[in-house]
């Protein structure tokens, strides 16, 4: 990929790089699955999945515009266990660990925690 890259004029490279990244800004802010963004946004056929794969889905899953600001508004209203939420981090209280697993609570709610919050309290299920 790079020797190709490298291979392309200046011009040719900023344009492809100015195109990419209005659809990637886009993706953020519309949103949408890791799918929508090769295939229909980026125009790719199902053999580019794979070789994508890595860098998009950080970008699909990860790249959110209006993170800072709902965090903020979390935030302003001292709703810490709001941004906790928003952010991905554990749902128990003081812990500040992305959550890495999700399961149904003895009191009915559906936790997300850290794997040491799970092993503590998922076991009892």
């Amino acid at each position: 990929m790079t020797e190709i890259v490298e291979d392309c004029d200046y011009d040719l490279k900023l344009a492809i790089t100015q195109w990419v990244m209005k659809h990637i800004v886009d993706h953020a802010r519309e949103g949408g699955t890791y799918r929508y963004l090769i295939y229909d946004r980026l125009g790719f056929d199902v053999d580019a999945y794979g070789m994508l794969l890595d860098d998009g889905m950080t970008i699909s899953n990860e790249f959110d515009l209006s993170l800072k600001r709902e965090v903020a508004e979390f935030l302003k209203n001292n709703d810490i266990e709001g941004a906790k939420k928003r952010l991905g981090y554990c749902d128990e209280p003081g812990c500040y660990t992305e959550a890495s697993c999700g399961y149904p609570a003895i009191d009915g709610r559906y936790r997300m925690s850290c794997g040491e919050h799970y092993r503590q309290y998922g076991k009892k299920l």
